[in-house]
C-alpha cells in the first residue's frame, strides 16, 4: 500500500452504507477516521490523536445516532508507547464512558456502542515498520480484553 487514502466507497464505512442501502435500509454512515488516533493516549509527535478529546462534541454534532462503532487500539501499540492490551482496554473503557455521559438534546437517544478489536499487528513491514516495532507482542490479547467491556 502506498499510504494513499481510499475513496469512501472503498473503505469499510462506505461499503457498509452502500450494502445496507441496497438492502432497503435507509442509513448514512458517518466516519470520523484520523490516521494515528489512539484510544485515550497522546501522540508525543503529532497533536490531536487522543480519541477522548472532542469525542462528546462530535457525538453532539452528528446526533441523532443509532449506532457508534469504535475500532481503535492499534496506534496504542506504537513503538513510542509501552502499552499493552490492558492499556488499550482502559482507553476503550474511557471512550465508552465518555460516550455514555454525553449530554444530548432533549428527545435524542443515546446510540448503541459496538466495539471492534482491530486485527492483530503482525510483523510490521515497509515504511511503518519502525513505528510499530514490538507491536506484535504488545497487542496480544486485545480482542479478549475488549470482550470484557
Amino acid at each position: 500500500m502506498t499510504r494513499k487514502r481510499f475513496a469512501f466507497d472503498e473503505r469499510w464505512p462506505g461499503i457498509v452504507e452502500f450494502t445496507l442501502n441496497k438492502m432497503g435500509k435507509k442509513v448514512r454512515v458517518i466516519e470520523d477516521c484520523l490516521n494515528g488516533r489512539r484510544t485515550m493516549y497522546e501522540d508525543p509527535i503529532r497533536t490531536g490523536r487522543n480519541g477522548l478529546i472532542g469525542l462528546q462534541q462530535r457525538i453532539e454534532v452528528n446526533s441523532p445516532l443509532a449506532l457508534l462503532i469504535l475500532v481503535l487500539g492499534t496506534n496504542d501499540f506504537q513503538a513510542n508507547h509501552d502499552h499493552t492490551s490492558a492499556d488499550a482496554k482502559r482507553g476503550m473503557q474511557a471512550l465508552i464512558e465518555a460516550i455514555r455521559t454525553t449530554t444530548l438534546e432533549p428527545g435524542m437517544l443515546m446510540p448503541e456502542i459496538l466495539v471492534v478489536a482491530p486485527p492483530p499487528i503482525l510483523k510490521p513491514k515497509g515504511d511503518i515498520a519502525a513505528k510499530f516495532e514490538g507491536g506484535e507482542k504488545k497487542c496480544i490479547g486485545l480482542a479478549e480484553a475488549y470482550k470484557e467491556l
